[in-house]
């Protein structure tokens, strides 16, 4: 009985074993074959995607190349060749950079260590002084390569082209709805052809604005070529070149002050609407920074052709200053840094810049649809009516998908197509306007993905001239000092196309911005993810709507005088409704 018990429990073990045994090869069995259906997928239908991150130095969607020296803080910042992306820097950079330096630090050792024993103290005196310079870590370049833009590789995929077709039939959804509304209710059919009509009032100053601004921008190139040559003829007198470059700095500085002034005051001389107004300041704002990044370019340019070699003479020097041909080729080209060449096309694929010229018009009426019968339908009695908190509470849930809408379009609208409208038109091949910010798991990435013509000029212009030259180092200050500039711009063209001082932009780009990267860090991926599209679709829509309520408002309940700077600074929200 005894045997037969213990048979028993042992027939009962391994059949256990075996149950257990070949459940778990089972599952690792669709593990693996999962893996290989994924592989397959991204080899066949996703190609350019595949690539592993050990193979991003060669991939097409690499953005820049870093450096393989060490930078000091005496040293100019050297050319790159290991890739990266991050105001902040990734992990990966950072080890390479660590690698970087340790070879660095290792060549210096081996040649201080074939000095003769003759110059012993001048060896000590100069490994002192080496150890006094701050070493900074170098920073990666930006590349120019042909390429397309990732929805236009995406969308070669029959899957993906599919969900884009169910965005067209959305849009149709959209107008039919507009169209049977208006005729049911309103008797005709305008397709918001009224608010258009509405929004662009006073376009013809803007335009004749715009004609002046170029005139004045194309000057630029004249001017740094006067500050140039006067350099040259006073090179052998340091101190009237010191002088002359200090007056030009200044000049050039207090008129960029102006440029970017005299925007705001006919905004609000000429109380344009809103999106006229928007687009004066938009390309006063995209030609300042074409200014700066053609003069920070050419001057640092024209000052390291100096230190290479005393000898040079002004007719060597002349070289160094491009054609203007290419300063003005720049100033239309969908990019905000400046380079003498650029990857062109071989011809203009003139269906595709059409299909995106349609998407942009396409857009712009579903805006037009969405103010007319959400924005102003929920909240264009702001300033009249008596509000109270489950009221608002209730619009904020009424406006989350119109503002859902209003954020992928206008992704949508001005980073995909009318970038490359204006790309195809310039025959323009680089074309990542934009990275595969939807996948990010973290607003460091958001920020790095979401918009690269703006990133990387920020970065170029802003982040690596302070890290190398101001605060010395100071990665954190000088992101820092990236978010407030960019939260400040942002502010600026909205306050002032709205003519409000409601800073809620600054706020939650600034603010709660920089604070979501280091909440959102830690978060595992996927859930990292669902945040940062979370935080997304509330913060637009929180944003959206005040900035609504706060426009709508001063229409219907303007304020009295504007006597002092309390009477500008103060909300309408709260002059109208806190009375």
């Amino acid at each position: 009985m005894e045997l037969h018990f213990v048979r028993h429990k042992l027939e009962a073990f391994q059949a256990n074993m075996l149950r257990d045994v070949q459940k778990r090869m089972s599952g690792m069995i669709d593990e693996v074959m999962q893996e290989l259906r994924q592989q397959e997928l991204q080899a066949h239908e996703f190609r350019n995607f595949a690539k592993t991150q050990n193979q991003q130095q060669s991939n097409t969607w690499s953005n820049r190349v870093h450096s393989t020296t060490t930078t000091t803080s005496e040293e100019p910042l050297e050319k790159t060749t290991v890739d990266g992306n991050s105001f902040h820097g990734d992990e990966e950079e950072d080890e390479q950079q660590n690698a970087t330096d340790k070879t660095a630090t290792q060549s210096l050792e081996r040649r201080t260590s074939n000095v003769s024993s003759d110059s012993d103290h001048s060896k000590s005196n100069e490994s002192t002084h080496s150890r006094k310079k701050r070493r900074l870590r170098t920073l990666p370049d930006k590349v120019f390569r042909s390429r397309e833009s990732y929805l236009t590789a995406l969308l070669e995929v029959d899957h993906m082209k599919t969900i884009y077709h169910i965005f067209y039939i959305i849009f149709i959804v959209f107008l039919l709805n507009n169209v049977t509304y208006d005729y049911f209710v309103n008797g005709s059919v305008n397709f918001g052809l009224g608010t258009f009509k509405a929004s662009f009032a006073k376009i013809q100053y803007v335009l004749g604005i715009w004609l002046v601004q170029n005139t004045f921008v194309c000057s630029i190139y004249y001017a740094l070529s006067g500050w140039s040559f006067v350099r040259s003829k006073l090179a052998k007198r340091e101190t009237l070149q010191s002088l002359w470059s200090t007056s030009c700095l200044l000049l050039y500085i207090t008129s960029q002050l102006i440029f970017t002034y005299l925007p705001t005051k006919i905004c609000l001389v000429l109380d344009l609407p809103y999106v006229t107004a928007c687009v004066l300041l938009l390309e006063s704002v995209r030609m300042l920074m074409k200014m700066h990044g053609f003069v920070r370019t050419i001057s640092a340019r024209l000052l390291q052709g100096k230190l290479k070699s005393d000898n040079d003479t002004a007719e060597s020097k002349g070289c160094l200053m491009p054609p203007f041909q290419k300063y003005f080729y720049y100033l239309f080209a969908p990019t905000l840094l400046y380079r003498d060449n650029y990857p062109r096309t071989a011809v203009i694929r003139w269906k595709f810049a059409l299909g995106r010229f349609l998407e942009v018009v396409a857009i712009a009426f579903l805006y037009s649809y969405i103010y007319e019968r959400h924005i102003k339908v929920i909240f264009g009695n702001f300033g009249i009516e008596e509000i109270t908190i489950g009221s608002i509470i209730i619009k904020l849930f009424g406006m989350l998908m119109p503002c859902i809408i209003i954020y992928l379009c206008g992704f949508y609208l001005i980073l995909h197509s009318w970038l490359n409208f204006t790309a195809e038109l310039l025959r323009f091949g680089d074309r990542m306007f934009y990275r595969d910010w939807w996948t990010a798991s973290n607003y460091e990435a958001y920020y790095r993905n979401w918009n690269v013509v703006v990133h990387d000029w920020l970065y170029e212009y802003i982040y690596k001239d302070f890290y190398l030259y101001i605060f010395k180092g100071s990665k954190f200050a000088s992101s820092l000092t990236v978010f407030t500039i960019s939260a400040l711009f942002h502010e600026y063209v909205l306050g002032y196309a709205l003519q409000v001082f409601f800073p809620v932009m600054f706020v939650f780009f600034g603010i709660i911005g920089v604070l979501m990267i280091f909440l959102t860090r830690i978060a595992p991926k996927n859930l990292g993810n669902i945040m940062l599209w979370f935080s997304l679709i509330y913060g637009n829509c929180m944003m959206i709507s005040l900035y609504s309520m706060e426009y709508f408002t001063r229409v219907n309940c303007p304020k009295d005088s504007y006597d002092s700077w309390s009477d500008i600074l103060i909300p309408h929200l709260w002059s109208c409704y806190m009375k």
